[in-house]
């Protein structure tokens, strides 16, 4: 029991030293773990101090690279402006030694011209014929804008009154056309009118030889009648009487006959 006792005493101690020793290394591993870790923090700290250096370094690079090329670029320009500047040179000499030919000229006039007394006489002379030159080419312009405004309003005019010229006499041929409408109708219906008026005269004419026969007759049948027919100079009338005395007439030889045949009868009878 001793030895037992004194085996795990003996484990006791060993477990302690070695968790001792455990804790030691721990703390060691906990110290190296904190000196990486700001060993890492100081890196990472060199390293984007190393990357704002070489931002901007970079930056400054491209400014200084964007810097040139404008100043080369406004050296280009330069260069343009100046060889611009030599060819408007070279112009301008070239046009002042034209001038000076002119102000030689100008000047041998003025030796024999005795009314001009200085070059600028000349060219005020000059100036004032220009102008006037120019002052009536303006009116000839004018002038020539006015004749070619009547020209076209005359045209128009023209073709206007031509326009009204040609209907007017297609309304006077129209006119003619109707009037000889008319005038043919007129003959037509003056034909009519006489052919009616014929007519009328021969139907009047018939009319009075109807009325005198009926009159005639009239008379004749009122003289021959029993009856005491008024006198009546109504032709219609008289035809009622007219007729009423054929009827009776009629029947009056219509019943002769009969009593004829019924006496020709009774005699053949007694034969």
């Amino acid at each position: 029991m001793f030895e037992v006792q004194e085996a795990l005493e003996a484990q006791k101690q060993d477990f302690n030293r070695k968790e001792e020793v455990f804790k030691r290394r721990e703390e060691a591993l906990k110290l190296k773990d904190l000196e990486l870790q700001e060993s890492l923090i100081r890196f990472s700290k060199f390293l984007q101090e190393n990357d704002s250096k070489r931002a901007r370094a970079e930056k400054k690079a491209a400014d200084e690279i964007k810097a040139r090329l404008q100043k080369e670029k406004e050296i280009e320009q330069l260069t343009e402006v100046l060889e611009e500047l030599k060819a408007e040179k070279e112009r301008i000499l070239e046009v002042l030694e034209k001038n000076m030919r002119y102000q030689h000229y100008l000047e041998s006039v003025l030796e024999v011209a005795d009314e001009y007394q200085e070059v600028s006489d000349l060219l005020l002379r000059h100036a004032t014929l220009s102008a006037t030159n120019a002052d009536l080419k303006d009116h000839q312009r004018r002038c020539s804008e006015l004749a070619e405004k009547v020209r076209t309003e005359l045209t128009i005019y023209v073709k206007q009154k031509t326009d009204e010229i040609l209907n007017l006499n297609n309304q006077v041929a129209k006119l003619k056309t109707e009037l000889e409408g008319y005038e043919a109708e007129a003959l037509v219906q003056e034909a009519k009118k006489d052919s009616s008026l014929q007519i009328a005269s021969q139907r009047t004419l018939e009319y009075g030889q109807v009325v005198l026969s009926a009159d005639n007759i009239f008379n004749r049948c009122r003289s021959k009648s029993s009856i005491g027919h008024p006198a009546e100079s109504n032709p219609l009338h008289q035809l009622d009487v007219i007729g009423n005395f054929v009827s009776d007439l009629g029947a009056i030889l219509k019943q002769a006959r009969i009593e004829q045949a019924k006496r020709s009868s009774q005699q053949k009878a007694e034969d």
